[in-house]
């Protein structure tokens, strides 16, 4: 989730590069590559229609864009006070919701002018933030996944994300909601799962190796992007210059 020491995260990334360190086949396709801003340090990535918007991080560079992902065309943004490190995410209701790294604030604003009309309060760190037509449902870098109540942001319930051998999976990052599925990026890791939200039980785990050349992963950081539209999922990262659109594949 945040920035690690640089040969830490080179040594994450460049091992992610090596299919045969992970898994022997592709866990996905690559359907359309487009352009990423690589100032932008990913937190939060969502598609409202054919607008992506995008969160982004660290204290003086938090902000909120809007963009045409076919050609990074800005259609509109807001600089967050840099006493905030901006998190996840998502739109609900016309609403932009916002988490904030250790400010233990969720900021609301309105979608249209993304002016601020509302602030939450909970414990813990803000890390990922998506919903499911109904909840907010939030992650903290542990094994939890948190379903808040739009309204006032108070809690509703929690699942503990478990694999098939009932073993913790931490590190829930960056959220995606698609299919009646939840999706979640490990932090440090070029891979996401698919968990079922009613259990917290892992249903899949897809492997994004390969997705930069090792020169760009050389240059970037952690893959940190999940968002879904029209039955494929755009992938990207802390200051990657693409966005992937794929096709994650099931075996």
């Amino acid at each position: 989730m945040k920035s690690l020491l640089f040969l830490f995260l080179s040594f994450l990334l460049f091992a992610g590069c090596n299919k045969e360190v992970n898994t022997p086949d592709s866990d996905y396709d690559i359907l359309n590559i487009y352009p990423h801003n690589t100032s932008y340090f990913t937190q939060g990535f969502e598609f409202v229609g054919d607008t992506l918007i995008e969160g982004t991080g660290k204290n003086g560079y938090s902000k909120i864009v809007k963009y045409n992902f076919n050609n990074g065309q800005v259609y509109q943004e807001i600089n967050l006070p840099s006493i905030y490190f901006g998190e996840g995410i998502t739109v609900f209701n016309n609403k932009v919701y916002q988490l904030t790294w250790k400010s233990l604030k969720c900021l609301v604003y309105n979608y249209s002018d993304l002016e601020k009309i509302n602030e939450f309060s909970y414990t813990g760190e803000g890390w990922g933030l998506t919903n499911d037509g109904t909840n907010l449902i939030m992650s903290d870098g542990s094994d939890k996944v948190y379903f808040r109540n739009p309204e006032d942001f108070s809690l509703i319930r929690t699942i503990i994300v478990k694999d098939s051998n009932n073993i913790s999976v931490s590190l829930l990052n960056e959220l995606e909601f698609a299919e009646g599925k939840l999706y979640a990026n490990i932090w440090g890791s070029n891979y996401i799962i698919s968990i079922d939200p009613q259990t917290g039980s892992e249903l899949r785990r897809y492997y994004l190796n390969d997705l930069l050349t090792a020169e760009e992963y050389y240059q970037a950081e952690v893959l940190n992007g999940i968002a879904y539209r029209n039955g494929n999922f755009f992938i990207t990262g802390k200051y990657w210059p693409k966005i992937f659109e794929i096709k994650l594949i099931d075996k």
